[in-house]
């Protein structure tokens, strides 16, 4: 394990996987879960043959100016944050094995403020002082800051990153153990895009390590083909997922990784549809007639609605009869489940009994 420091504003740009000057396969952390097929294509200097759009490169350089936007949140909601310096940002190596490396700059470290009970000492010196003391803080653990769209967000919030997005934490693995020596707990935290609110996930230690130890066996295979074949482009490691996966279909070496994919998409499109374009316009213009013809009377139902609330609040009334109508105030309880507090002390195997994921599918039309 090194750390180095390094003074290029660019560092962030870099490929996913490289070659460096002794001849290491080097693996960016930020890429030490995606596919190996895809790693070694960016290592061996094959040209991304389905580059991302203008429009995909605006939404990630959006995303990414969100990053210090949630360091400060951090800090208005009473954390220690260090959050690296983006014209000369340190970064971090682990070794793994003889012949390959991962590499990163992670966002910055952070120190969470403890609870009432656990600083008790420290909150009697904030009558003396305006600035916390140290013993107000828990220990130094880095940072790992995402920005993710509403349901991916929604997600994160209910499994836990570890089961949603378990290469942030493999990501956030690396940063612990290349910046202290050590592996410690870390923190995610997440904004989501739609709505700008954010919140975070401490992953204990251990479970860090477990994250570890899985990124470095992932990373391991790729490392032997490395030893068996050396730098061959043509030695291709096997696909790591399914072609309609989100990892395959935003691979920038798609084409080249499926060089008949073409020919397939040629042939399928060929096929008789079963429902043709037109019938397809029409579909979506009974649909939008449809919501229209439904709007008002749904207006018109909560305007009597919200006047009939008024009407038994200010008489304080439970029921009432009106015009033969029976007309309660009824109140209805909502729970809520603190998934913070949930993942912390479950690990994943355990959440995954209690929380479920299923997936279903529908038309949107907007």
């Amino acid at each position: 394990m090194t750390t180095t420091d390094i003074d290029r504003a660019d560092v962030y740009s870099r490929p996913a996987a490289r070659f460096d000057e002794d001849g290491r396969l080097e693996i960016r952390a930020s890429a030490a879960g995606g596919c190996r097929r895809a790693l070694w294509f960016a290592a061996t200097g094959c040209e991304p043959t389905n580059p991302p759009t203008p429009e995909s490169l605006t939404v990630m350089e959006a995303d990414s100016a969100l990053e210090p936007v949630v360091l400060r949140a951090m800090q208005r909601a009473g954390w220690r944050v260090t959050p690296a310096d983006s014209q000369n940002p340190q970064q971090v190596s682990v070794q793994i094995g003889s012949n390959m490396k991962v590499s990163g700059h992670p966002d910055g470290t952070a120190r969470m403020p403890l609870d009432e009970g656990e600083a008790t000492a420290a909150a009697q010196m904030f009558l003396f002082d305006d600035d916390p003391p140290d013993s107000a803080f828990g220990g130094s653990m880095i940072v790992e800051v995402k920005t993710r769209g509403p349901e991916a967000f929604k997600r994160w919030k209910t499994l836990g990153a570890e089961r949603s997005h378990p290469s942030s934490v493999a990501q956030a693995a690396f940063y612990t153990l290349g910046t202290f020596g050590e592996m410690r707990d870390a923190v995610i935290a997440s904004m989501d895009t739609g709505s700008r609110r954010w919140d975070y996930e401490v992953i204990p230690a251990e479970r860090m390590q477990r994250a570890l130890e899985a990124a470095c066996e992932w990373l391991g295979r790729l490392g032997a083909h490395y030893l068996l074949h050396g730098a061959d482009v043509l030695a291709l490691p096997e696909r790591d997922f399914s072609y309609g996966s989100w990892q395959c279909q935003s691979c920038p070496f798609l084409s080249a990784c499926l060089p008949r994919m073409e020919e397939a998409r040629e042939g399928a499109d060929s096929e008789p549809e079963e429902v043709s374009a037109e019938e397809a316009r029409d579909a979506v213009a009974a649909y939008a007639d449809a919501q229209e013809a439904l709007r008002e009377p749904e207006r018109a139902k909560r305007r009597a609605l919200a006047t009939l609330k008024a009407w038994m609040r200010g008489r304080g009334y439970g029921k009432a009869t009106v015009d033969g109508r029976t007309v309660s105030m009824v109140q209805a309880k909502r729970y809520s489940v603190d998934y913070r507090r949930l993942n912390a002390v479950l690990d994943p195997e355990t959440r995954a009994e209690i929380v479920a994921e299923s997936a279903s599918e529908y038309v949107r039309v907007t």
